[in-house]
């Protein structure tokens, strides 16, 4: 739970436990930065060493550290291989590393030259496991070794009235890092202007020298010459090679080669059977590929169909309202022209003028005819030509006076003796109890 807690904890232990010559290793170069702020700030004499600075900047700092003037080095991995330095006490990782090399990489700045040394390391929890399998790794290598010396490890814990001092000191110390910070870039800022001024003054102090400068050459030996030109002469006799042997031509995708080799194959296959048919005085196709083509003319009225299906699926609401409108307008110019045409034909024959029987045939004859379309298209109403298809006799009955019109329903006498169950049979429910109805 002490995660947020790392850079209190480390300044604990730089305060009270190791105050002289100890290298902190972080994994970032800006966490590395922001605690040599902090240690600054906090009175600790202490140096950095990583990606952002000069070169001049690190062996600056590496100097300094080695003759005794700073008695802490914040560094990132720039510093874990090659560096040698005598006299480091301790070793502190900020964080366990994602790697036991570079863990080991960096405990090993302390203990050299058979002296010993300390490393301190800040776990988390998710790093607990590369711990355990450091330790696997030290103990096969003491089983292996009898020279070998194996350190102790210990778990140590730093009281929580001391990170809770140390936490609030750096909540404290926030605004002066956020000031140094300002400051850090201003002076960036102001060095980068430098250093184009300068190089624009330089530019035109020195036009004339760097204008008369040659361009650059590359000069190329005999032997790199004779190699290149070896190498060009070998590459077109291959390729001539496999243009006469017919290798290396198939430059195409794996799908249209095996369409290229059916269909030369059943070009082939209709061949064979040209000649066969020749062979038995039987008539020859003129096309041997028809089939093909017909299957040809099949994939394209897929294709043709797949796409009207898909006009049909993007087209919005709007058009097909427009397009139902338009045909319900023609269906209508359609009925006036046929009513026309109809008034047309009983004004030319005047003895059907008068005949009232025949005109409504004519009607219904009409308006049975485009009733279909109607209800074809959705428009007409379902029942705009009703026909009766069967409808059953009716049957005069003449009654006499005295003749009782007999009822239409079969009334009968109810019989004690006989049994109404299912197919004749006696009900199972032969006693009901009046309670039980009253319940119900």
């Amino acid at each position: 739970g002490n995660e947020h807690h790392r850079e209190a904890m480390l300044l604990a232990l730089l305060t009270r436990t190791f105050t002289q010559r100890t290298i902190c290793f972080f994994d970032t170069k800006v966490l590395a930065h922001r605690l040599m702020i902090l240690c600054g700030l906090c009175g600790l004499q202490c140096g950095e060493l990583h990606g952002n600075l000069t070169q001049v900047q690190r062996l600056e700092a590496l100097e300094q550290f080695r003759r005794g003037e700073v008695r802490v080095l914040l560094a990132t991995d720039l510093a874990a291989r090659g560096l040698d330095v005598e006299g480091v006490e301790a070793v502190i990782n900020f964080e366990m590393p994602g790697l036991v090399p570079t863990y080991v990489h960096r405990i090993g700045r302390t203990a050299r030259a058979g002296r010993r040394g300390t490393a301190c390391t800040l776990i988390g929890e998710g790093r607990r496991t590369l711990m355990k399998e450091v330790i696997r790794d030290a103990n096969e290598k003491k089983s292996r070794s009898s020279t070998s010396e194996a350190g102790v490890i210990r778990s140590r814990t730093i009281p929580p009235s001391v990170i809770t001092h140390f936490s609030q000191k750096i909540k404290s110390l926030e605004p002066h890092i956020r000031e140094v910070r300002a400051a850090e870039e201003v002076a960036r800022l102001d060095r980068i202007a430098e250093m184009e001024m300068t190089k624009a003054q330089n530019f035109i102090k020195h036009s004339d020298d760097i204008q008369a400068r040659p361009k650059k050459e590359w000069f190329k030996s005999e032997r790199a010459a004779e190699e290149k030109e070896a190498k060009a002469q070998a590459k077109l006799d291959k390729e001539k090679e496999n243009l006469l042997s017919g290798k290396g031509l198939h430059r195409m995708t794996r799908k249209k080669r095996r369409r290229r080799e059916a269909m030369m194959e059943a070009e082939e296959y209709q061949e064979e059977l040209r000649q066969s048919r020749e062979d038995e005085g039987l008539s020859v196709k003129k096309n041997p590929l028809a089939e093909s083509a017909i299957q040809g003319g099949v994939r394209a009225a897929k294709r043709k169909e797949a796409h009207k299906e898909k006009d049909v699926q993007d087209r919005s609401l709007a058009e097909d309202d427009a397009k139902r409108k338009a045909k319900q307008v023609k269906k209508e110019k359609l009925k006036l022209k046929a009513k026309a045409e109809l008034k047309a034909e009983l004004a030319e024959e005047g003895e059907y003028m008068n005949d009232e029987g025949d005109m409504m045939r004519k009607r219904k004859k009409v308006k049975s005819r485009y009733s279909a379309d109607q209800d074809a298209l959705g428009d007409g109403s379902l029942f705009d030509d009703e026909r009766i298809a069967y409808q059953k006799p009716q049957t005069k009955t003449t009654n006499t006076p005295n003749q009782v019109e007999k009822s239409a329903y079969q009334f009968t006498a109810y019989d004690p003796n006989k049994k109404y169950g299912k197919h004749g049979k006696a009900s199972h429910h032969g006693f009901k109890s009046k309670s039980k109805f009253k319940r119900r």
